[in-house]
């Protein structure tokens, strides 16, 4: 990459919140510099062992943060492109409208959003879109009103819980479907079809899909930037970068623009860890910018 190259707009992570807006403006025609700390997740069987994930803990970063109070604790991040999401169970809610307004809580007061449900509304909707989610709009009481239908069907129950649904219907209860994000075609309730990404397994939440399945930033924001162009991989001194974060250790730097060059440099350098969240709001508020 040249010393005099241009861009943009410089984005720190290409988790739920960096990876929708690098993948909203460079699909605009903005030249994009993703900043990512850590490699592409490997594709390995140790994906999906339990074993590796949850016992050794393969995937988790090896640091330690410190609370208010000095104490130690283990944050269970993971550094990857796509971020947290490579590892989320991909159930991806609309936050309520009165979350958006003044809330009491035992510990205080959480100060009302400058915005409003209504404002965000149309952006959670091309959020659930862009990320493939799979539901029903309207079974849930607790949800704000949506003005689209999600784009994909509810992803059918288990057998047992379809069961205990029907059950909870009896007495007057209102059970939903989880809004997931997967992409998965049926051929019939509870059988992904053949020529389905999802193969509906048992290794969803915590896990990274194997199979390339799960809505995470990676696969659908990086990903679709990345593969139709010609891409270089290099290594080169650090130099400070834009953004609102230091960063630290092993990054990996994905540029775009409109002349269709991609620029992937892997290069190391030292900083202090950040709390990337994933939730549809963040990626909503991304899509909206």
């Amino acid at each position: 990459m040249a010393d005099d190259q241009h861009y943009d707009v410089v984005i720190i992570g290409t988790g739920a919140g960096g990876g929708t807006l690098g993948h909203r403006l460079a699909t605009n025609g903005v030249k994009v510099l993703w900043l990512e700390r850590g490699p592409f997740l490997p594709r390995e069987r140790d994906n999906w062992q339990t074993e590796a994930v949850f016992v050794r803990a393969k995937y988790l970063a090896s640091e330690r943060w410190y609370d208010g109070h000095g104490r130690e604790f283990q944050p269970e991040v993971n550094y990857y492109v796509g971020g947290n999401t490579k590892f989320y169970g991909a159930a991806l809610f609309r936050l309520r409208p009165e979350d958006f307004g003044e809330l009491r809580h035992h510990g205080g007061i959480s100060p009302a959003w400058p915005i409003s449900y209504d404002d965000l509304e149309p952006y959670y909707t091309e959020a659930e879109h862009l990320y493939l989610v799979h539901g029903r709009h309207g079974e849930d009481p607790t949800e704000g009103p949506a003005s689209k239908q999600y784009a994909y069907p509810a992803v059918s129950h288990e057998p047992r819980i379809q069961q205990l649904s029907d059950d909870l219907e009896k007495l007057g209860l209102h059970p939903f479907h989880l809004p997931i994000g997967v992409n998965l075609q049926e051929a019939e309730p509870g059988r992904a079809a053949r020529t389905s990404a999802c193969i509906r397994c048992d290794r969803v939440d915590g896990f990274p899909c194997l199979v390339n399945a799960k809505s995470d930033a990676q696969v659908i924001c990086v990903d679709p930037v990345l593969s139709p162009r010609k891409r270089h991989v290099g290594h080169r001194s650090p130099r400070p970068a834009l953004g609102d974060r230091p960063l630290r250790t092993q990054r990996h730097r994905c540029s775009h623009g409109p002349g269709g060059r991609v620029d992937d440099h892997l290069h190391r350098r030292r900083r202090r860890g950040c709390l990337r969240r994933s939730e549809l709001g963040r990626v909503a508020a991304e899509v909206s910018r």
